[in-house]
C-alpha cells in the first residue's frame, strides 16, 4: 500500500511538472512575461517537491529525440 501511494505521488508530481513546462512554453511563444514568470515559479515548485520526495522527473523530449525515434 505504501509503494502504491508513493507511485501515485510520483505520477501527480511528474504530471505537475509537465503541465508547468507546457504553460512555460506557451507563455514564451506568446511573449506573455507574466505568464512566463508564473509558469516558471510553478515549474520550480513542482521540481523542488519532486526532488524532496526523491522522484526523478524525466527530461522533456526534444525535437532531436523525436527524430531519432523515427
Amino acid at each position: 500500500m505504501v509503494v502504491e501511494k508513493t507511485e501515485q505521488i510520483a505520477e501527480v508530481l511528474i504530471a505537475r511538472v509537465e503541465v508547468a513546462r507546457r504553460r512555460l512554453a506557451d507563455a514564451a511563444d506568446t511573449a506573455d512575461l507574466a505568464g512566463v514568470a508564473s509558469a516558471l515559479d510553478e515549474l520550480e515548485t513542482a521540481h523542488g517537491l519532486a526532488r524532496k520526495a526523491g522522484i526523478t522527473v524525466p527530461r522533456p523530449a526534444t525535437a532531436k529525440d523525436e527524430e531519432s525515434e523515427k
